[in-house]
């Protein structure tokens, strides 16, 4: 027993060690820009553009999302889930705007095209999985945040959708820093330089996609949104959104005593009966991921 407790003392020590060497060469390519900035997909580029064009009419989200047939295909599937299915299947691109609606329409384009092949990282396809599940629940869950605070619908989509945006950026960065010195961490030590990089990460990536300006604040400082320096409420209603999304995805692991009890609310001005109409939105924010998972 002794000597399991010096093995497992001696690991932890060294994944510290690894840890620490990983941070600092991390930190000094983040600094330098020495990190690959993802190219924002063109059919995600063209639904965001008609997400903020007034004088967008279906007729130009149908043409773009004809030219995708994969995209084309993931819509028809989604609006035949249960998340928003009705009596009769659906079997083309203008019935499934006739049941789910052009605004939701585009956002389901964007989300769709970000989860592509740009955004997958080799070895950890799992974890990569798990942080879109956060990303669409965060975005879904941005909507009925703004909806109950009587603020923009899709612009706070957008914040949620993308607050965790540089996460797989920096998770392959990472790994492309491993492969270099030949040394591995374990998933928590990772996860803790994805929590600490991935919000300067991100913004750097909303800024080189021209993201509107909420949504990059959201970003860059939604964690510490007391000092946002612009955009303070787009960012707290963006940790909310990542708060609440955390628990509907893992109420195992997350307490719903410990979500409500956040400051944020009360930053907010939610009311009891604002936060219980959250709490009670879990099972569509579930079905909504549910269907919107590649």
């Amino acid at each position: 027993m002794e000597e399991r407790g010096m093995i497992t003392e001696t690991a932890n020590e060294t994944q510290s060690s690894l840890l620490d060497l990983q941070r600092t060469v991390l930190a000094e390519r983040i600094k330098s820009g020495d990190f690959t900035v993802p190219v924002l997909p063109q059919v995600a580029q063209e639904a965001l553009s008609l997400s903020n064009d007034p004088n967008a009419d279906i007729g130009d989200l149908s043409k773009l999302i004809h030219k995708d047939q994969a995209l084309a295909s993931h819509i028809l599937r989604i609006a035949n889930s249960a998340a928003f299915g009705g009596c009769e299947t659906i079997v083309s691109l203008k019935q499934a705007v006739a049941r789910i609606g052009m605004r939701l329409m585009s956002d389901i384009a964007i989300a769709v095209a970000l989860q592509g092949e740009g955004f997958q990282v080799k070895g950890f396809e799992e974890e990569v999985k798990n942080l879109w599940k956060n990303a669409l629940a965060s975005g879904a869950y941005g909507k009925e945040i703004a909806l109950i605070n009587r603020r923009n619908l899709e612009g706070q989509f957008l914040c949620g959708l993308l607050h965790t945006i540089g996460k797989p950026v920096v998770l392959k960065t990472v790994t492309e820093i491993r492969d270099m010195v030949e040394f591995d961490l374990d998933w928590d030590s990772t996860n803790s330089l994805l929590d600490e990089f991935h919000c300067q990460v991100g913004e750097t990536v909303a800024i080189s996609w021209k993201l509107p300006p909420q949504v990059t604040s959201a970003i860059g400082n939604y964690r510490d949104y007391a000092n946002a320096p612009a955009f303070r409420e787009e960012c707290a209603m963006t940790y909310l959104s990542d708060r609440l999304a955390n628990w509907a995805i893992n109420p195992d692991k997350v307490s719903v005593d410990e979500t409500v009890d956040d400051p944020v609310f009360a930053e907010l001005n939610f009311y009891p009966d604002d936060i219980e109409k959250l709490l009670q939105k879990r099972d569509d924010i579930v079905s909504i991921v549910s269907s919107m998972e590649l």
